[in-house]
């Protein structure tokens, strides 16, 4: 378990699991560091100081479920700003009669809009894609391997929801593992893609695939969304490719349903099951986690980093 996605540093942490032991005091010979580490969990609301002064930790139930929260607060703010880049980007468009015509280019058909994305990714050295994929986006799996295989550079980030298909999970496994590096965002993306930062791909109507794209070499425009699609990178997670944790593809899109959808009934339709079918697979998931109920199954998985 590591709580850096929280936001607390392994000496931080160290103190927190200290501190839920009782055994803060043989932390250090000096007590400044563990004084700020204690204060910094004060903060965050990990920790609670007694009327008479002693600190003492909050349940990790309470405060670390509380803190997961808040940091997908932050990351649906994120993705907000993110959607708000997109007026910017219609506006630039609207005023690109005072730019050279190939500068900003409207595509409507989305076959056009697939060639001439390939016709660059072929002789590309970078990729950088924001990439909420389906399963049409299998069809292409020979073409990313070539190029991959050739070395071209290439980062792609993913929604957490996509992964619930087993499918997809294992097709961004597969070029994972083949050098494309994906990480995984909480909040929801739009599709963006950037080549050799000097091209970028957006769509025409953001959420709706097959709508057309504009095609930018606005160097300006390209640089901002090179900078967004960087720190969207920074705030998302790694893909877990681990194959010790005893996670089926099934199980983890249990484990997504469990933690994106409040009603059972909901949750077995999307999987495609019987609510009689669904409830035996999360019963079977918790005694795999080794938890005694639902709440406690999404805070070990999230620690984790199975979601």
């Amino acid at each position: 378990m590591n709580l850096s996605g929280v936001g607390l540093s392994p000496f931080e942490e160290y103190v927190y699991r200290a501190l839920l032991n009782r055994s803060v005091a043989v932390l250090s010979d000096s007590r400044a560091p563990v004084d700020t580490a204690l204060d910094r969990l004060v903060d965050l609301g990990l920790a609670y100081r007694e009327g008479d002064g002693t600190v003492a930790p909050t349940e990790p139930e309470l405060g670390l479920s509380r803190l997961i929260k808040q940091r997908m607060e932050e990351a649906n703010a994120e993705m907000r700003r993110v959607v708000g880049a997109w007026e910017a980007v219609r506006t630039l468009t609207r005023q690109r009669d005072t730019e050279p015509a190939e500068m900003v280019e409207r595509i409507e058909e989305p076959e056009v809009v697939n060639s001439r994305v390939w016709s660059l990714v072929n002789d590309a050295r970078e990729v950088l894609a924001v990439q909420p994929f389906d399963k049409r986006a299998t069809e292409h799996l020979p073409k990313y391997l070539g190029r991959l295989g050739e070395g071209v550079e290439w980062r792609t980030i993913v929604p957490r929801r996509t992964l619930a298909s087993p499918e997809l999970f294992e097709y961004a496994l597969k070029l994972h593992l083949a050098g494309d590096r994906h990480r995984v965002t909480d909040g929801s993306v739009q599709r963006m893609i950037i080549i050799d930062r000097v091209t970028a791909f957006l769509p025409t109507v953001p959420d709706m695939r097959g709508s057309g794209a504009l095609m930018i070499k606005q160097s300006g425009i390209v640089m901002a969304l090179v900078e967004l699609f960087e720190r969207l990178w920074e705030r998302a997670s790694e893909l877990d490719v681990s194959v010790d944790n005893g996670l089926s593809p099934q199980d983890r899109q249990v484990l997504f349903l469990l933690s994106s959808m409040e009603k059972d009934v909901a949750a077995a339709r999307e999987m495609g099951v019987g609510l009689r079918t669904y409830r035996r697979h999360v019963a079977q998931l918790l005694r795999k986690l080794g938890a005694s109920n639902r709440f406690q199954a999404a805070i070990l998985a999230k620690e984790r980093g199975w979601v």
